[in-house]
């Protein structure tokens, strides 16, 4: 087949970065196959998978939604007939790109860019180093990477979405809104749980069946891994307690919600924990991170400058100019000098007038 090409061409750079992406999906693919067999070898196959209770808890799979390989399978399912289409259709993508004639916000994107090529750069020559030049592990490594550097992206644009909706819109929305909301928690929950199964694999923890520390495996990771997910498990904290936020500001509690988000933070404070023991035994200690991510005030505040002031701020802020600067008094009638002198110089020369020519000196 065509891999076997490019790994009799692999002396050549470009076939040789095909082979080493065949060689890690593959490797991946068959990772993730033995996982489902031995989850169904353990707790029974499609029709006949129970799943534990808390009466049970130690009875049947027991893991949550698409943590269950045969879930995650099966979203979408293949045995339904969805129908077709009579012409063809195709999925039609929009990227939203940075006005042109924006010259700052096009500075800006080139900036981030070269700042992130940079960084990656530099990235891949510790993974070298800590892998001893072994392609596929390096190439493990830094799909990681990638993917955690993507997974705090992702976390932070919806974040800013949800406090921008919320400044604009307000606290309460309506039925419609609460239920979007909700729907789009959910699946934000969902990206950052398959992410975080991933890192922790990746650590050696044990992520099948009930936790037990003495069954993990072997931290092999590098300090530049460890370090970028130390960013995500404090940048995920904080995103679950924005989503904790909006929740309590609408008055609304979902008993789904808030079971994930326990339970993810447990994972992540095992990580967490993970991540303080590895380093110890590296002789190494906490890489300075390697990117600035947003807490939620900061995005507020962010969001805030970006939007304006309100209406009713600014209306405060024009009574508290006229409570401050009251208009100015028309001039009196009955001064002498020809009108106009009713401002305040006027009222210091008017003082004690006492003799000819007194009032010529102001």
């Amino acid at each position: 087949g065509v891999a076997q090409k490019w790994k009799a061409q692999n002396k050549e750079k470009n076939a040789e970065r095909k082979w080493t992406w065949f060689k890690t999906m593959r490797l991946n693919f068959k990772s993730v196959e033995g996982q489902y067999w031995r989850h169904i070898q353990q707790y029974g196959p499609p029709g006949n998978h129970p799943y534990a209770t808390r009466q049970n808890p130690d009875v049947g799979c027991p893991l949550i939604g698409k943590q269950c390989p045969l879930k995650a399978d099966a979203n979408p399912s293949y045995d339904n007939d969805y129908g077709y289409t009579e012409d063809a259709e195709y999925e039609v993508s929009t990227v939203q790109k940075a006005d042109v004639d924006d010259q700052g916000a096009k500075a800006k994107q080139e900036a981030m860019e070269f700042a992130r090529a940079k960084a990656s750069n530099a990235r891949s020559d510790k993974l070298k180093k800590h892998y001893k030049g072994k392609v596929i592990e390096v190439a493990k490594a830094n799909g990681s990477c990638e993917n955690m550097d993507e997974l705090m992206d992702n976390m932070e644009m919806k974040q800013t979405k949800w406090i921008e909706t919320r400044l604009t819109d307000g606290d309460v929305p309506n039925s419609e809104g609460v239920k979007k909301f909700l729907i789009e928690f959910r699946e934000a929950i969902n990206e950052v749980k398959l992410a975080v199964l991933q890192f922790a694999g990746r650590s050696g923890m044990q992520i099948s069946g009930k936790r037990d520390a003495k069954n993990d495996k072997a931290d092999i990771r590098s300090s530049v891994e460890i370090g970028l997910c130390e960013e995500v498990c404090e940048s995920s904290k904080d995103f679950f307690d924005g989503i904790e936020e909006h929740l309590k500001k609408m008055g609304k509690e979902d008993k789904r919600i808030t079971l994930d988000i326990k339970l993810l933070t447990e994972m992540l404070n095992d990580l967490h924990d993970r991540n303080v023991a590895t380093l110890k035994v590296m002789g190494i200690e906490r890489p300075e991170p390697s990117r600035k991510w947003k807490t939620r005030a900061e995005l507020t505040v962010e969001v805030q400058v970006k939007l304006g002031p309100s209406p009713e701020e600014i209306a405060a802020l024009e009574a508290e100019e006229e409570e401050y600067y009251p208009p100015a008094r028309p001039p009196n009638p009955f001064a002498g000098g020809g009108g106009g002198r009713g401002d305040l110089m006027s009222a210091i020369a008017g003082r004690g007038r006492g003799g000819p020519g007194r009032g010529d000196l102001m």
